[in-house]
């Protein structure tokens, strides 16, 4: 009997190419998009999860609130990890991470900078699970100087032959013993690097400033700890560490500390969500971030699943439509199989298994496409994505789960519609059950569309943000300023170098500043005109020369910058408009900006000048309250930036490059320009837009290949009607119209389902820059006229063949 079944299914496929064609495409390129999207989610929700216990492992974050300021900071101090796993019996083991600066290490005549290098705890590897090659991990990081590399580090310095036990070399700061070889961090890792170093090695690590943040803490929990339980009592740190510390600091008592609305409290993140949670869920400050730690946002995980659903769901549609669509033409067949004896059952299977073999068939196509597809798509997401349909026993079960799903689902209306006719009722010219059908064709074909213009929304959404922050006025002119991103190592020899630089007329003039365009800018507490205690405002720092202003072309508001006229402004501090309203003032010059410190550590500073607010973060937030300092940059980086003139760019990288030989020999110049850096923010959401528009156009073709399907079964049926139409006198115009009138009204119904959900969904997805968009109302007219437009073309070929079409021969038809 299946034999049968499937041999008339084949013949049935056969016979009618044109359908059959267009559903087998349809639900393939459907099927390959949504396979392709499932595996990016899978990657994705799966960061850190290679951890052994990953679901017992928390990061410790602060969260403090100072004159209604909020701030929530991925850094810890040195002493809780410590602290933590003393006090209580729930912590089994903790780790922190560091970051020291770059490194130049040298073996034998190899010499690399390494920048990808933290600083550990020597219980790393009993927290995180990285597979050793050689070492032990339970010492590796046990001694000061002690190191351990990746595969791909070792690789560098030497070969394939073990490395453990040899010693890396740097100028001025000694040797380093290679204790551990491991292999490189996986891809779904939050955070990689290359090097590991003993936090053993600096002194700093083991100071006990508790309001000094510099360190991300890890800790493991034992079984069965209620992580909101235990959330609670870490209370109990802040009120025996970290309050008598602020009480000394500010000179005010803990009462009156929250009496003024100031609090510092110690939260726990899972392991597991850092990478996709830590700002949208958590609240997360990214500035506090290391600056090469991966993070993207929950909000893409929920916007590509919403499209994979939907692609599949619009070739889903598309299949049904067509298989209903095309099972009007087997009325006859139906009603004849019934008159001979054929029972319903027999004929539900008869058309479920049609619609299974071309189920099957469509899968297997979109695994070929896939092939196709993941290699173009990888490019685009900087994945490393690949469907391997052994690796799990899951994978050709859910295939073969999902061919019937699809096949029962497509070919049960058709089959439980057509079966109950009686025969009769099937072989008579019109069916009383056909407006219904009609009905149901339409729902479908309104669904398809709606789907297809929300997506084609979001990707004209997502494209105009985009375009918004590059154009956007940063404050100052981004425009030919080139940026040397390692000249600290001239150490000395950089203000010489800056000399002859500044010789060429091309450079016309030039400063440096640490850390900028990134997560990590540090932040400090400060005091105005010399405040009590309980009135600390925090404000992010920038270390600067004489140079910064000139070179990025920022407006002075209010004051002065710093000259090198003025020796006392090594004491001096220029403040943005954003600190200027955080301070409540009108003109602060001349005013005391006191950081707050221990003892040596609290500093006078004279405020000389104000600025203008300029974005020296990501436009995700609004320009934080900054300060100035005149200081050699004392942070991990530094930025020598140049402003150079256009008309021979090419000519004047050269003069650099060859300037910085003369001055740093063999060592290599990490050279680039600013405005790619400002770009290389939004790379995600570049990513994310560019695939939403791939994706949103393969809708759009699945929905439009179904509706030209529908469009020449519609014309078909209507032939007569047409042959009438034309001997009565219409013209070929009115005949296009009438035959496009009734999927325009499906468009149109489209368009006001899709409108309000696409905006709803975008404007959630805004809400995640301080600086964005408004969303006009012309990009949903244009997505709406473009659905329209393209619905018309892809009907437009059947409605001028059948209006152009020999009357006489339309009413001879059948």
């Amino acid at each position: 009997m299946l034999k049968n079944y499937l041999k008339i299914a084949l013949r049935n496929i056969l016979r009618f190419k044109t359908y059959s064609l267009i559903n087998i495409i349809g639900l393939a390129v459907g099927v390959a998009c949504f396979i392709t999207l499932f595996l990016f989610i899978t990657d994705e929700l799966g960061y850190d999860a290679y951890n052994k216990d990953a679901d017992r492992i928390y990061r410790v974050y602060v969260k403090m609130s100072i004159n209604g300021k909020e701030s929530l900071n991925a850094k810890t101090s040195a002493p809780l990890g410590a602290a933590l796993a003393h006090d209580f019996p729930e912590v089994i083991n903790f780790t922190r991470i560091g970051f020291f600066g770059n490194h130049v290490f040298r073996y034998q005549d190899k010499e690399f900078r390494e920048w990808r290098i933290y600083t550990a705890d020597s219980t790393f590897f009993e927290i995180f699970s990285l597979n050793f090659l050689a070492g032990n991990p339970k010492t590796a990081l046990d001694q000061p100087n002690s190191i351990v590399i990746t595969k791909s580090a070792s690789q560098r310095y030497f070969g394939d032959e073990n490395p453990v036990g040899k010693t890396l070399n740097e100028a001025g700061v000694g040797s380093f013993i290679i204790t551990g070889l491991v292999k490189d961090f996986p891809k779904n890792s939050h955070f990689s690097c290359d090097f590991l170093l003993s936090m053993s090695t600096y002194k700093e690590t083991r100071n006990q400033k508790w309001l000094s943040l510099g360190y991300s803490t890890y800790i493991k929990l034992k079984k069965g700890t209620d992580p909101a339980v235990f959330e609670k009592k870490l209370k109990n740190i802040v009120r025996d560490y970290v309050s008598p510390e602020a009480e000394l600091l500010l000179g005010i008592s803990a009462n009156q500390f929250l009496e003024k609305g100031i609090s510092y409290n110690y939260l726990l993140q899972p392991l597991t969500s850092i990478y996709l949670q830590s700002k949208r869920d958590y609240g997360i400050d990214p500035n506090t971030e290391w600056g090469d730690v991966k993070l993207s946002d929950i909000a893409f995980i929920y916007i590509f699943s919403a499209v994979a659903i939907a692609i599949l769901f619009v070739a889903i549609i598309n299949f049904m439509n067509l298989s209903t669509a095309r099972s009007e033409k087997r009325s006859k067949e139906v009603g004849i199989r019934k008159t001979l004896g054929s029972n319903k059952l027999k004929l539900i299977w008869q058309f479920i298994t049609e619609s299974i073999l071309m189920s099957a068939i469509s899968v297997i196509l979109s695994l070929a496409l896939l092939e196709a597809i993941l290699p173009v798509f990888n490019n685009l997401s900087g994945k490393e994505l690949h469907l391997n349909l052994f690796s799990s026993p899951y994978t050709i079960p859910s295939l073969i789960c999902f061919i019937i799903f699809v096949g029962i689902l497509a070919g049960s209306y058709p089959a439980f519609f057509m079966s109950s006719f009686q025969p009769v009722q099937i072989l008579k010219p019109y069916s009383s059950k056909g407006n219904r059908k009609n009905f149901f064709r339409s729902t479908l074909v309104v669904i398809q569309f709606s789907v297809s213009i929300t997506l084609l929304i979001g990707t004209i959404v997502i494209k105009n943000q985009l375009a918004y922050l590059q154009n956007k006025d940063l404050g100052f002119n981004k425009e030919h300023l080139v940026v040397i991103k390692n000249a600290a190592i001239l150490g000395n020899s950089i203000e010489t170098f800056k000399q002859e630089l500044i010789k060429n007329p091309q450079i016309t003039s030039l400063g440096y500043s640490s850390l900028m365009f990134t997560s990590g800018i540090p932040g400090s507490a400060y005091l105005f005109d010399k405040k009590t205690g309980n009135d600390p405002l925090l404000f992010q720092v920038i270390d600067v020369d004489y140079g910064f202003l000139n070179t990025y072309r920022i407006e002075l508001l209010k004051g002065r910058f710093f000259l090198k006229e003025f020796p006392s402004d090594s004491a001096a501090v220029v403040i943005n408009q954003a600190a200027l309203k955080e301070i409540g003032t009108d003109n602060p010059v001349g005013k005391d900006l006191n950081f707050v410190g221990i003892g040596k550590d609290q500093v006078a500073y004279k405020i000389i000048g104000v600025i203008k607010d300029f974005n020296y973060e990501s436009l995700h937030q609004q320009v934080r309250p900054l300060v100035l300092q005149l200081h050699t940059p004392r942070q991990a980086s530094y930025l020598l930036t140049l402003r150079i003139l256009s008309n021979n760019p090419k000519e004047t990288l050269g003069f650099i490059k060859s300037t910085w030989q003369k001055f740093a020999g063999k060592e290599n110049i990490y050279l680039g320009f600013i405005d790619e850096d400002l770009s290389h923010l939004y790379d995600t959401e570049e990513r994310t837009g560019t695939v939403a528009a791939i994706f949103s156009f393969l809708a759009i073709f699945i929905a439009c290949l179904g509706l030209f399907g529908l469009a020449a079964f519609v014309t078909e049926q209507r032939t007569k009607e047409i042959g009438i139409r034309k001997a009565l006198g219409a013209s070929i115009p009115e005949i296009v119209i009438l035959l496009s009138k009734q999927f325009t009204k499906w468009v149109v119904l489209a368009n006001l389902i899709a409108w309000p959900v696409a905006y709803y969904v975008m404007n959630n997805w805004l809400e995640n820059f301080a600086y964005r968009i408004d969303m006009s109302f012309w990009v949903f007219v244009l997505s709406g006229l473009s659905a329209l437009i393209i619905a018309l073309v892809t009907i437009s070929a059947h409605a001028i063949k059948a209006a152009r079409a020999n009357p006489i021969q339309s009413l001879k038809y059948e």
